[in-house]
């Protein structure tokens, strides 16, 4: 791994930072390859229940790396088509892995989300944004059609007509703009965003994955069913629900007046037996992934 996103893990939570403050995160081909990777690895790691994306310095993600793209014009059709496709086939991978992840995954935006970073942010499950974050597609102002899955998903979560606007005219939005609209789902102050986040990852972090998954595809699939395919899907995914331990906690639970612990049985193991975790529980240290 390189050092352009940075990764810790802590308390179930895995976190990674993208790292290229300079070049306000853009991503270039190495950062798009990392980010594929590392969520490949946490959507399948045990220990890890909830992924947030965030970035380093002011900006959560400027786009793609704009000054790579501009040199790979200097090369034959070929050979461009080959380097600016690899960058766009590992970004639109991104995006599959956070659409299929059984994990929620939270955008924590700091900053400038352009171009590819605003559609990073549209393809979370939730996001949270500072209150002097900013919006903007960017996309007509370089002269190209946009990617990372924004015609799909920002028609969905602010109606066609507003994601034409956005997608078309590039202006930039403020976090209030984009918690209106539907983009993110909470709105802070700068200065307590760190917290904020942390404390609603850790809300993901205790849910049962096997509800929020079924939950999620449910929520997905929804737009392609009739009324009566989707009461169909959502009983069989109710009655998936119970073959679970954690309908038997979660049940247990309701009757002894207290909050669940789901997954608790596999939290326990885990840090029985991971090297890292030989520590009293009570210190939550921080770990790298």
């Amino acid at each position: 791994m390189t050092d352009t996103i940075l990764a810790t893990h802590a308390n179930g939570v895995a976190t990674l930072t993208f790292n290229r403050p300079d070049a306000l995160n853009a991503l270039s081909e190495a950062m798009a390859v990392e980010l594929c990777t590392r969520l490949e690895r946490l959507t399948q790691e045990p220990a890890v229940r909830a992924i947030v994306l965030t970035g380093a310095g002011r900006a959560f993600m400027a786009g793609g790396d704009v000054h790579a793209m501009r040199a790979a014009l200097e090369l034959s059709a070929a050979r461009r088509e080959r380097t600016i496709g690899k960058l766009v086939r590992h970004a639109q991978r991104a995006v599959e892995l956070i659409s299929h992840s059984a994990k929620p995954v939270m955008a924590s935006v700091n900053g400038t989300a352009a171009g590819f970073g605003l559609s990073l942010v549209a393809a979370c499950d939730v996001a949270i944004a500072a209150a002097d974050a900013t919006f903007t597609s960017a996309y007509n102002r370089l002269g190209t059609s946009p990617d990372g899955g924004a015609t799909f998903t920002l028609p969905r979560l602010m109606g066609a007509r507003t994601a034409a606007e956005w997608l078309y005219l590039d202006e930039r939005y403020s976090a209030e703009d984009a918690l209106r609209v539907g983009l993110v789902n909470w709105v802070v102050p700068a200065a307590e965003l760190a917290r904020a986040t942390t404390e609603r990852a850790a809300r993901l972090a205790a849910l049962s994955l096997a509800a929020f998954s079924h939950t999620k595809h449910l929520i997905s699939d929804a737009p392609r069913h009739t009324l009566g395919a989707q009461l169909v899907a959502e009983q069989r995914a109710f009655l998936a629900c119970t073959a679970q331990d954690d309908f038997r906690e979660g049940t247990r639970a309701f009757t002894e007046r207290r909050a669940p612990a789901f997954g608790a049985a596999d939290r326990t193991a885990l840090h029985a037996t991971h090297p890292g975790n030989r520590v009293n529980s009570a210190n939550r240290e921080e770990q790298t992934v």
